[in-house]
């Protein structure tokens, strides 16, 4: 089960390291999907201090209700996923700096309830930056994370430089891909591809009442 983990850990995070902001304009409930899925799992690890029942379980409950609510939630769709962005890295980050032998996991779920209200926050104002650059260390860290579980002893790399330095590497490729193609993957602004469309439909009308 633990190689299992580890290997859905590493996939997810390629697939939002790589493409989180093209997920959100493109399969947006995919991306609420993913967050939500990291986010259980990385709980569920903290909350038991191990990998097994528990994570697997909230990791698939709160991804499924996390793609749900792209659809029942659509209104607020940029604030909640900006919310999960912000908690995606605190999990991520305190996982790779192996805090979890530091921080409770009440403590952790209260940091993370912050992270996420934080993120919603950035994210209203400056949400292509902001999910690109949570999207890309996220998806980083849980690379990380994943990779930590693969090896043979795991707990030595605990709160050692090397995963924070890898989640660094990586979350940079990742940022530096997403802005490369940041024009292709962001739809342009409604009314902003025919600025005389509002203008024509006004005569059209005028000249036929």
């Amino acid at each position: 089960m633990l190689i299992s983990f580890a290997i859905l850990l590493i996939l997810c995070g390629i697939g939002i390291m790589g493409f989180g902001l093209l997920m959100f304009y493109a399969w947006l409930p995919l991306l609420y999907g993913l967050f939500g899925l990291e986010i259980g799992l990385l709980l569920g690890r903290w909350l038991t201090g191990d990998v097994g029942v528990l994570a697997f379980t909230l990791g698939i409950a709160i991804g499924a209700a996390a793609a749900a609510a792209a659809y029942l939630l659509e209104p607020y769709r940029r604030a909640l996923v900006g919310f999960m962005g912000g908690v995606v890295l605190v999990l991520a980050t305190l996982a790779i700096l192996g805090m979890d032998r530091l921080v409770a996991g009440f403590s952790v779920t209260i940091l993370a309830a912050i992270g996420g209200i934080l993120g919603a926050t950035i994210a209203l104002r400056y949400f292509d930056v902001f999910i690109v650059i949570a999207s890309a260390f996220g998806g980083a860290a849980l690379i990380v994370t994943g990779a930590q579980l693969l090896l043979p002893t795991p707990a030595e790399f605990s709160g050692s430089i090397l995963p924070a330095l890898l989640t660094v590497i990586l979350g940079t490729f990742g940022l530096r891909w997403q802005i490369s193609n940041i024009a292709s993957w962001v739809p342009p602004e409604p009314g902003t591809a025919d600025p005389f469309a509002d203008r024509t439909g006004k005569h059209a009308g005028l000249r036929n009442p």
